[in-house]
């Protein structure tokens, strides 16, 4: 063990708690040897607290390249897998995905019963494939349900994983694609009165409200059909000339199944606003981590889970 002079340290007796004491002989420093555990303590300061390479190496007195290292020893492996959860009988899964770029993106699997993410997995694109690796862990549980944003490659994945499960799609996600599609000042009659239906969405609760709003979707797509199905033509050519409402439409049409399964359903969700809660915190916290490698960038995000779910 040497001092930040680089000197090698001595021993110089004990403290009261019966530690080694350690002294330089050049500037005569003393200091303990870190305990069991030290990495994860500085892995925790750096990626909870927010603590910067060069703070940490003042407070523990020594080089920022030495705390760099032993970071980075820790970032090229991933946290280890908590195999002591207890899980009620019966889960209400939430599972969705945030993208980095050319990066990849990350999976995160949440129960509504349960504080930290029962699966966490880092891949290089959100496909049937990535989801199924990302599911196979949890293929053991009893999964009565799950609520995804009702992406083709996820909700094949659930279907092979968890067949018996059923499916309710985000109602948030729902009005956040309708609301794109028409902007939030729509031009046509139609698009504002499908704008206006659609922020009725979210606050449902129970099954009256659903089937009266059920009722007024149904009654204004019978009376704008015609509208929707408005053809434009040029010589053999044509197209649907309100393309965006009929996509906002259909994309309401689609999902019609999977709407209100979470109103019968014991600890279900509507949405998956639980996760985009965590997205949004830990996405802005990798500007300090800027440099990694993509390996380390990935487990970084891993052990900040790790790191968090540890306090529950």
């Amino acid at each position: 063990m040497r001092c930040k002079c680089r000197q090698k340290l001595i021993r110089w007796g004990h403290t009261k708690a019966g530690t080694v004491r350690w002294r330089c002989p050049s500037c005569g420093k003393t200091k303990t040897r870190q305990k069991h555990g030290f990495r994860h303590r500085l892995l925790k300061r750096f990626l909870v607290d927010g603590d910067t390479m060069n703070q940490l190496a003042e407070k523990y007195r020594v080089h920022p390249l030495t705390i760099r290292n032993r970071l980075h020893q820790i970032l090229d492996k991933t946290p280890p897998i908590s195999k002591d959860l207890s899980l009620p009988d019966r889960l209400w899964l939430i599972t969705d995905a945030t993208h980095f770029k050319r990066w990849g993106c990350l999976l995160i699997t949440r129960a509504t019963t349960i504080i930290h993410p029962l699966a966490i997995s880092f891949h290089f694109r959100e496909d049937q494939s990535s989801v199924l690796e990302h599911l196979r862990p949890l293929s053991k549980l009893t999964v009565v349900g799950y609520t995804t944003d009702g992406k083709r490659g996820l909700v094949t994945a659930y279907q092979q994983v968890f067949p018996e499960a059923k499916q309710q799609r985000c109602l948030v996600h729902i009005r956040m694609r309708v609301q794109t599609l028409l902007t939030s000042q729509p031009k046509l009659t139609a698009g504002q009165e499908l704008l206006n239906l659609i922020k009725l969405l979210n606050p449902i609760k129970d099954a009256v409200n659903a089937t009266a709003w059920w009722e007024l979707f149904s009654e204004w797509y019978e009376t704008n059909l015609p509208t929707i199905n408005e053809r434009s033509h040029r010589g053999k050519s044509w197209w649907y000339t309100h393309k965006n409402l009929r996509k906002a439409a259909r994309h309401v049409l689609n999902a019609a199944d999977n709407l209100f399964v979470f109103i019968n359903q014991p600890n279900s969700v509507s949405n998956t606003n639980h996760l985009e809660g965590l997205f949004g915190q830990r996405k802005p916290a990798l500007v300090r981590h800027r440099g990694l490698s993509r390996k380390r960038v990935a487990n970084t995000l891993l052990w900040t889970f790790h790191l968090l779910s540890k306090k529950h």
